[in-house]
């Protein structure tokens, strides 16, 4: 007989107090078995009691950077870093428990999985017709934020449809020291990639790029950005109304901006350049916002043609800019 039951999910915890004890109450009542809680602390501990995934809660203090790596090289079952701590109503509820089963590969019976794992995709033939249609020039939307806009970004990314003909450039104000811890988050968040930029990027639909916060970058020829060999000339790290300016003046009327939460007024000027040049202006809508300054002040710089909740500007954004079908013009 096995140890543990199959058809319960079995979380460990990692999280301050008392974020541990609420993570406990939201999973148990869930129905999950959390058969470890704790805090993060490196060596990890040596009995997992049979978790399946390890959930761990980023608070708003400051993070350690080298623990939480570590954390991610040792633990021997996967890792999910929730950030933000914990959200209110059985929507955010259902997202986490749905996110911890896909990640312990229990989001599909046992029978689906081993058909899953064990099967090569189905080959389909395309007509040479349609296989000669293009795809529509991507649009280029620079993501821009700084206090609040890490987790507005969050929800963005979870909202957002696939197979949207779009490149996205985020331009969060953080130090360079957390741009891969970010990354790694938003990169769990849905199914869009997220990286970072490196010196010289080629920008393709589908993906999600952040832009890096010690060095400037430029457009390049056609679809590609560079890292410059200097720092941004702004006290914003990265500067949004420079890289704004930059992607309105290249792409254009195929270009737009978000602003999310954030404190101050960089991304203002940019907007205005933006809107100047035929792409479009969003913002955050200021209830749903931990600080509303940056959308206030795109919004009295210009005009602001859509403004909502992270979920609502990503619904708005796969209105805007149609999935790609083959075949049809």
């Amino acid at each position: 007989m096995d140890e543990y039951p199959q058809d319960v999910l079995r979380v460990a915890v990692l999280a301050g107090e008392p974020e541990r004890s609420g993570f406990r109450a939201v999973l148990e009542d869930e129905g999950i078995e959390v058969v470890l809680d704790g805090i993060l602390e490196l060596p990890l501990p040596d009995s997992w009691h049979g978790a399946e995934v390890l959930l761990v809660g980023m608070d708003d203090r400051p993070v350690d950077r080298n623990k939480v790596r570590g954390l991610l090289q040792q633990s021997p079952v996967p890792v999910l870093l929730n950030h933000g701590g914990i959200g209110e109503g059985g929507i955010w509820s259902r997202r986490l428990v749905d996110k911890l089963q896909t990640l312990a590969r229990r989001a599909l019976p046992q029978a689906e999985l081993d058909v899953a794992q064990n099967s090569r995709p189905e080959l389909h033939v395309v007509d040479g017709v349609e296989s000669k249609v293009e795809r529509p020039t991507p649009w280029v939307i620079v993501l821009g934020g700084s206090i609040g806009g890490p987790r507005a970004l969050a929800e963005f990314l979870a909202a957002l449809p696939g197979n949207l003909p779009v490149v996205l450039l985020v331009a969060q104000h953080i130090s360079e020291a957390f741009q891969d811890l970010l990354v790694e988050q938003l990169d769990r968040c849905s199914s869009w990639p997220v990286a970072l930029m490196g010196e010289e990027q080629t920008l393709e639909a589908g993906q999600v790029w952040m832009v890096p916060a010690e060095r400037a970058v430029e457009p390049g020829e056609q679809f590609t950005v560079r890292r410059s060999d200097h720092a941004w000339n702004s006290v914003c790290q990265p500067d949004i109304d420079a890289l704004l300016e930059q992607v309105a003046d290249k792409w254009q009327q195929r270009c737009g901006v978000i602003l999310f939460s954030g404190l101050g007024e960089d991304g203002s000027r940019g907007c205005s350049a933006v809107a100047g040049n035929g792409g479009f202006v969003w913002t955050q809508s200021a209830e749903s916002c931990t600080i509303s300054n940056l959308p206030d002040a795109a919004g009295r710089a210009c005009p602001v043609e859509f403004s909502g909740t992270p979920q609502e500007l990503a619904k708005q954004l796969a209105l805007r800019c149609q999935p790609f079908q083959p075949g049809i013009n």
